[in-house]
């Protein structure tokens, strides 16, 4: 008999509870941001974006038009779906202390709940397409045929948010890495058509970028059900500027160059903070070629390079960044590609955490809250201690 992981079905369904209880709170407050996104559609045409908002929209024809119902129902499922693909990658692991870190990483799970402005957005549904990717991959049945549904599900995925596009290497990842090289060329063909569909997905969605009118039309088409400001702030009102211009129409040519040194010291030290756990686990991890995960992971970073200097919420695009390669990493640990070889110190370490539960939950609630940034960076952003923030909010 396979012995239950209490700590692991307590954590799931305390995430979940939260996310929930996030999604309400945005249909409520019909928040801008996190409500607003998921709400572009198509009456007013075909437009980047839109797919998810059209969908939401035509079936809350089933509930009266009710949009703010329809879209607590869609996301409520997307969520706990999401959640419980988590489950499955993740039951079979064996835990230690520093595997449980990297759950509590604030770019990870908690980033959803803690940082005001993100919630559950876009990117859930190519966490939700990874996780079932790597679980069919995990799957004995699994082959190249296998394969293709995946291939055309991922450029649809561009339609709803074309950012997407610039995480397409973690797609090959599993493949190149659980394969012997001599059935490489099997998956060739699976490969040079999703490079070519989600091109040529980018090249269509780049000539229905948005415009003034666009945004007009889909504020209209939500009636009493669209966000707060629609038309004045958030995602939907932002279609109506060209690439590279700011919700105030002003460039945002390299607008990273304009932050200040405090700014980015903030901002770097944030990120390398969130990081520390997969930097401490691949310290333990016993894997052949070390130095070429990290010459491929620095490789995916580059591809995603773009999606930094066109969009300010980069805590969105790390986070990104976090979420697949913790997916990746437990399905390794999986398929027994990874294991953890903990000596010395750090035994000493893990011993006494694993063996002293209330201190170990204390230390990982006080790590992912400790530092808060907002989602994206600019000039004006700063790093805060969050306690020092909640302090200060109360004096």
């Amino acid at each position: 008999m396979v012995k239950k992981n209490y700590f692991l079905i307590f954590f799931i369904i305390f995430l979940s509870t939260f996310s929930l209880l996030k999604i309400f709170n945005n249909v409520v407050n019909l928040d801008t941001y996190e409500y607003g996104e998921w709400l572009i559609n198509y009456q007013s045409g075909f437009i980047r974006r839109g797919l998810s908002g059209e969908i939401i929209f035509q079936l809350s024809r089933l509930f009266d038009g009710n949009l703010k119902f329809t879209y607590f129902i869609i996301l409520s499922v997307i969520c706990l779906t999401f959640y419980r693909l988590n489950y499955i990658l993740l039951k079979n692991i064996k835990f230690n202390f520093f595997t449980i870190l990297i759950l509590f990483s604030p770019l990870l799970y908690f980033f959803f709940i803690l940082i005001n402005g993100v919630g559950i957005r876009k990117e859930i549904l190519l966490f939700l397409f990874y996780l079932w990717y790597l679980i069919s991959i995990s799957s004995k049945s699994f082959n190249e045929n296998s394969l293709w549904k995946f291939i055309f599900i991922f450029p649809v995925l561009l339609f709803i948010h074309e950012g997407i596009f610039f995480y397409l290497p973690y797609i090959f990842i599993p493949i190149l890495l659980i394969k012997k090289k001599e059935e490489y060329k099997n998956f060739i063909p699976h490969f040079l058509v999703l490079i070519f569909v989600s091109i040529l997905s980018m090249i269509i969605l780049y000539f229905f970028k948005g415009s003034e009118k666009n945004a007009f039309e889909i504020c209209r088409s939500l009636k009493t059900f669209a966000p707060i400001g629609c038309l004045e702030r958030g995602p939907i009102f932002a279609l109506k500027n060209s690439l590279l211009k700011d919700q105030a129409n002003n460039s945002m040519l390299f607008f990273y160059l304009d932050a200040s040194f405090t700014s980015w010291l903030g901002y770097l030290t944030y990120v390398i903070y969130s990081f520390v756990p997969f930097i401490l686990l691949f310290k333990f991890a016993e894997i052949k070629n070390k130095l070429t995960y990290i010459f491929i992971y620095f490789l995916i970073i580059i591809f995603s390079l773009p999606l930094f200097h066109v969009a300010e919420d980069w805590s969105r695009w790390f986070s990104i960044h976090i979420h697949l390669t913790v997916f990746l990493l437990f399905f390794l640990q999986n398929k027994k590609m990874i294991k953890y070889k903990i000596i010395r110190n750090s035994k000493k370490i893990n011993d006494f955490f694993m063996n002293k539960k209330a201190l170990l939950f204390l230390f990982l609630f006080i790590y992912c809250t400790f530092l808060h940034h907002e989602e994206y960076f600019s000039k004006d952003t700063k790093l805060e201690v969050t306690y020092y923030k909640i302090l200060s909010n109360i004096n």
